[in-house]
């Protein structure tokens, strides 16, 4: 993976002055250590409209409610009331739970994902309740370790790319995309210095 962020860089270096001396600035980032395909998703929906700190937060609570290493069942066995104690929302308790659905009693059927085209495991995903592009999109990213992966409608990658770019955060996302395109095939790089960007602002 070090080896894949190195071409990244060398690649910025003759296509994006802006962006490259900020990869300098800030060296090397890696896609973390996943966990299941499942709790994974669990934990995007956890943090669906929310800061890191809060999401984090959120999902440490279920986390240690639920155990380390938590099934579908256990979380299919949890009173609704309880996860609301827990602070996810009315909503985000229903779309834990079609998780826990969709995934079958092993999770046997996310087994598959890593074998898809990004369309196709997009579209499954979709099809869950709770999970929108833009989940999917970080499930890419932070569970399959896809790197060539871009969410034009992430804000926190627009509000990144308007302070370096001068872009208007309210642009269509064909205006992001553009610029995305040039980082391609590793967009997923781009998108976490662009992050850890805005958080040293």
């Amino acid at each position: 993976m070090e080896r894949t962020h190195n071409k990244f860089l060398s690649q910025l270096s003759t296509t994006d002055e802006i962006l490259h001396k900020v990869v300098m600035k800030q060296g090397v980032i890696l896609l973390p250590t996943t966990d299941t395909p499942f709790r994974n998703l669990i934990r995007i929906i956890t943090g669906q409209q929310l800061s890191v700190k809060a999401a984090d937060t959120i999902y440490k609570r279920v986390e240690n409610h639920l155990g380390i290493g938590y099934s579908p069942e256990s979380v299919l066995n949890t009173d609704d009331s309880v996860f609301r104690s827990l602070g996810l929302s009315r909503s985000k308790t229903s779309y834990v739970k079609a998780v826990a659905e969709a995934a079958g009693p092993d999770c046997s059927n996310f087994d598959e994902f890593n074998n898809l085209t990004n369309e196709e495991v997009l579209k499954r995903l979709i099809a869950i309740r709770g999970i929108g592009l833009w989940s999917a999109q970080m499930y890419l990213m932070f569970h399959l370790c896809r790197t060539d992966v871009f969410a034009p409608g992430d804000y926190g990658l627009r509000k990144a790319m308007s302070k370096l770019y001068g872009y208007d955060t309210e642009g269509k996302d064909a205006i992001w995309e553009e610029r995305a395109a040039i980082w391609a095939p590793y967009r997923t790089f781009a998108s976490l210095h662009l992050w850890k960007y805005l958080d040293n602002k």
